[in-house]
């Protein structure tokens, strides 16, 4: 048996189809002030209410420079803000303001529209068990790269 190219491997794989996936996100939502990370930390703040970084930086696995410095970002177009956190008086909660709302919907627009494209070249069914699958792994294998459970 001959042994695969190191193309051919899957994680080579998943690398080139992420990066080219992230350009295409950020060169279509950069009208918008926007990048695929901001987009993201958006996400999470809509759908689970006001979060500390900490919690962003670990739902996101983000290091601790990279959440203040998207965070900063947000609030300067005021599409979020930090809030003392009613229960912890040292604390700060990000939440999203009706901005950051409304932004946010705009970029969901886009990035469907990219992702669409992006996923041309599989039917229906296949982009259903692609997405599937990606879940599959993404909930399976820890940042550290070792298995859950």
């Amino acid at each position: 048996m001959t042994p695969r190219s190191g193309l051919d491997h899957a994680g080579f794989l998943l690398q080139r189809a992420h990066r080219r996936l992230r350009m295409a996100h950020n060169e279509a939502l950069s009208s918008l002030g926007l990048n695929i990370a901001h987009v993201a930390l958006l996400g999470q703040l809509n759908e689970r209410g006001d979060l500390s970084q900490r919690q962003l930086i670990d739902l996101m696995d983000a290091d601790k420079s990279t959440m203040v410095y998207l965070v900063d970002e947000l609030e300067e177009q005021g599409l979020l803000e930090r809030r003392r956190d009613p229960s912890d008086r040292r604390a700060y909660a990000v939440h999203l303001t009706a901005a950051g709302r409304k932004r946010l919907a705009e970029a969901g627009d886009v990035a469907a529209r990219v992702e669409a494209a992006f996923l041309a070249p599989l039917s229906a069914r296949e982009r259903a068990q692609f997405t599937s699958l990606l879940r599959r792994i993404a909930e399976h294998v820890r940042p550290s790269g070792t298995r859950r459970g």
